[in-house]
């Protein structure tokens, strides 16, 4: 299982270049001034991203994240919003540095659950709380790479979970209504590229042209990169290691 969601996101690290990226949640709460971190294998990004997070009370923690050379780094704040027995949400406001640039406003779900995929591998092996969550995102772009007054407003859901004590995943999909109808998101010739773009079937008579104006390549009609329309823009895959507690690396 480890491997294959390694392999997974190398391989959409490889076709994706860096669109837009997201937090990366601490599966757990923290105190006050209990900082942990880790880094992030993303499809988003083009390099791995070195994260951390501090708490700021028992309800309110802080990230950040540090890519090279800028994919991926961004800020978020996190405010536990109700508890209940193995349960809690929380409300997450994060902004992120890319070349489309954006904000992020998710509320998440988590639950506790002991015991974890591994812990019945081995009896010497110290058993951990296995979490998983999921959450529901508004994502906004104000400013894309392509050089219009448009924005891309996203609105999608997300699942994760901590399958070991250092490694977890995050899977999610954010789309954009303007850009394209929700049942085109499998259309494999809504965005065609290369000379075939004016077969694309976002250019159909029967849209009266409502998509043409966002093009999801980027400089356009069939050329270049995703663009903030581009559902890849909209598509989230994230691989976590979690290296536990700042302060006590470091010694």
């Amino acid at each position: 299982m480890r491997k294959l969601f390694l392999t997974i996101s190398i391989t959409f690290l490889f076709f994706l270049i860096g669109c837009s990226s997201h937090p990366v949640v601490h599966p757990g709460t923290l105190k006050k001034n209990e900082q942990v971190w880790g880094y992030a294998l993303a499809a988003e990004n083009v390099l791995p991203v070195v994260w951390f997070r501090k708490g700021l009370d028992q309800n309110t923690e802080i990230g950040y994240r540090i890519g090279l050379p800028i994919y991926g780094t961004g800020i978020d704040l996190s405010r536990t919003v109700m508890r209940r027995e193995n349960a809690w949400d929380v409300m997450n406001f994060a902004w992120s540095y890319n070349p489309n640039r954006n904000f992020d406003i998710t509320y998440y779900r988590f639950k506790e659950k002991s015991g974890g995929l591994f812990s019945k591998m081995s009896k010497k092996k110290k058993s951990f709380s296995r979490i998983s969550w999921s959450g529901t995102r508004f994502m906004l772009i104000p400013e894309g790479i392509t050089p219009d007054n448009k924005s891309s407003m996203r609105v999608g859901f997300l699942r994760g979970k901590k399958i070991s004590e250092k490694f977890g995943y995050e899977i999610g999909y954010f789309h954009d209504f303007n850009s394209m109808p929700l049942f085109k998101v499998f259309d494999s010739k809504w965005n065609v590229t290369g000379k075939e773009w004016k077969t694309s079937t976002r250019l159909d008579s029967s849209y009266d042209g409502r998509y043409n104006d966002y093009d999801p390549m980027y400089p356009g009609e069939g050329f270049g990169s995703p663009s903030e329309y581009s559902r890849a823009t909209g598509l989230s895959i994230q691989v976590f290691y979690y290296l536990g507690r700042y302060k006590k690396n470091l010694k």
